[in-house]
């Protein structure tokens, strides 16, 4: 535990130090002991100076009591953490292990089942007590043990519990499988006993399948989730459109637009799409958004009331669902 006189000294102050962003120096002491220990990391240690407690004297070196009880402690930190990296290598090398094991595991589909017949989620319910293929993406995994995994799997129009069992379990695709793999699973729709629940009130029963498509390990939440920040959100827009609550919010949009289209054709009124490019100005020119456009001077559309007025006498009823941007803060 003797200090080397050879090595830079470390300087911790009560006082001035700061653990998180000292470096030991005179000018910027850390605030621990500890701290200081292990920023050196072993041993010998350098010289580590306190505040001193004489008048007029700024650093006293620590004393042997305090160095003793607090390499005490950093041995104890230390020992434990190289347990916890040992334990971590074991692990993984006892999940590669397992990785090729899994390779060698090959599935086949049984010929002897009747042929799988290709469903939408939304037509599940109708196709009970059958065998069916369906593409979809892996919502999410869960794992009971090594002989069962349950998957929900969705397509856009629906979800559905997948459970695989066994061998369908044991494959390298398995072991990897993570949140939006695409994946096509092979199965009978069963309804689920009374006391169960999943969505749709049943479960497919997997005999066969295989991987479309992979994703990046750990899936949809590696990139962005609901507690990330609202500009990873938004660089990551397409992924959260993949979660249920914006996905159920874009459905709804599309219902409403919907029940206007119909408000509007059921009175005779025509649809137009005018366009969202233009090169004069509707309202005012304040909150137009101004671009180049191949050297010309262009525009995003405040209104598409003109073109509207313009196929009037020609089209008689007209109506148009389309953006509208203003250059403005809101």
């Amino acid at each position: 535990m003797a200090a080397s006189q050879e090595l830079p000294p470390i300087y911790t102050s009560e006082k001035e130090g700061s653990d998180e962003n000292g470096d030991g120096s005179q000018d910027k002491p850390f605030k621990t002991l500890l701290q200081a220990y292990r920023s050196y990391g072993k041993e010998p240690f350098p010289t580590i100076y306190v505040d001193s407690k004489e008048e007029g004297q700024r650093w006293a070196t620590v004393s042997l009591s305090q160095s003793k009880k607090v390499i005490k402690i950093w041995y104890r930190e230390a020992k434990k953490s190289q347990d916890v990296e040992k334990r971590e290598a074991e692990d993984a090398a006892r999940r590669e292990k397992n990785l090729e094991e899994a390779k060698k595991i090959i599935i086949d589909q049984d010929e002897s089942l009747p042929k799988a017949i290709q469903i939408k989620l939304r037509d599940a319910a109708s196709h009970r007590q059958e065998r069916v293929k369906i593409y979809g993406w892996v919502h999410r995994v869960r794992r009971q043990g090594k002989n069962l995994m349950f998957v929900l799997l969705r397509d856009g129009t629906g979800y559905i519990q997948c459970m695989f069992s066994d061998k369908l379990c044991h494959t390298y695709d398995a072991l990897m499988l993570t949140t939006e793999y695409s994946i096509a699973v092979y199965g009978r729709i069963e309804e689920l006993p009374e006391g169960k629940t999943a969505p749709g009130g049943h479960e497919l029963t997997v005999d066969f399948w295989e991987v479309v498509g992979t994703a990046p390990p750990g899936g949809h939440d590696s990139l962005v989730n609901e507690d990330s920040n609202v500009d990873v959100q938004l660089d990551y827009r397409h992924m959260m459109l993949r979660g249920d609550t914006l996905s159920k919010v874009m459905k709804i949009r599309s219902i409403t637009e919907k029940a206007f289209n119909d408000h509007f054709y059921d009175r005779g009124y025509f649809k137009l799409t005018p366009p969202t490019l233009v090169q004069t100005q509707v309202e005012g020119g304040a909150t137009l958004f101004k671009l180049n456009y191949f050297g010309e001077e262009a525009f995003l559309t405040q209104s598409s009331q003109l073109y509207l007025e313009t196929a009037l006498p020609s089209m008689g009823d007209v109506y148009c669902i389309a953006q509208s941007y203003r250059a403005e803060q809101s």
